[in-house]
């Protein structure tokens, strides 16, 4: 029987990971810590939230760790403070995602229910392959990136660390987007795109700075 796990967040994309777990393994103990002091002692799916960091540092030692922290940036945040402790990461897959044996996953990634990726794909540390998505053949997902619900990367797409590509979007063959960009929901992605841009539409262009 799998032993304690941590479920380091409590907000939305928090529930959805402990949906997962618990989809696996309905009686595994979890402890949940978030470090915004106003959620502290609040219930999430029936799971009291325990403390901040500080009390990870100080309670159940052996655990693993899982992410559950939806924005990018603190994601990989945490990540890098959990790997400095010397805390072990749980990659979570739903039990209906789809995960070819040929995929590398980086720690701390998670993939959501009915989530593929075939084919010697590459997957980030900490990356999210939200629900419905589906990466193709040799895609590699930088660190901290997030797939969104009902995304379509096509063979050999490249994703940038801590981009996040939205709900509904397609990406054809062999297409590169950089690092800390983003896709809004329903675009169609037929040509590179930059770093730290903001792009949406059919086909995606950049949006004009604020």
């Amino acid at each position: 029987m799998p032993g304690e796990l941590v479920v380091f967040g409590s907000g939305g994309h928090a529930k959805v990971v402990i949906e997962a777990i618990r989809a696996r393994d309905p009686q595994r103990e979890i402890h949940i810590v978030d470090d915004r002091p106003d959620v502290i002692g609040r219930s999430v799916l029936g799971i009291s939230v325990a403390g901040a960091r500080e009390w990870l540092a100080k309670n159940v030692p052996g655990a693993p760790v899982a992410l559950g922290i939806g924005d990018n940036r603190a994601r990989l945040e945490v990540l890098d403070w959990l790997v400095s402790q010397g805390r072990s990461l749980e990659t979570i897959v739903h039990p209906s995602a789809v995960v070819g044996a040929t995929v590398e996953i980086g720690a701390g990634s998670f993939f959501s229910a009915g989530a593929i990726a075939i084919a010697e794909a590459k997957i980030g540390r900490g990356a999210i392959i939200n629900t419905g998505a589906s990466v193709d053949h040799d895609c590699v997902i930088g660190d901290g990136a997030h797939i969104g619900p009902g995304v379509r990367l096509c063979g050999n797409v490249k994703i940038g660390a801590r981009t996040l590509i939205g709900v509904g979007s397609s990406v054809r063959p062999g297409i590169g987007i950089g690092a800390d960009a983003v896709v809004g929901a329903g675009s169609a992605v037929v040509s590179d795109l930059a770093d730290g841009g903001t792009y949406c539409g059919c086909p995606a262009r950049a949006l004009p700075s604020a």
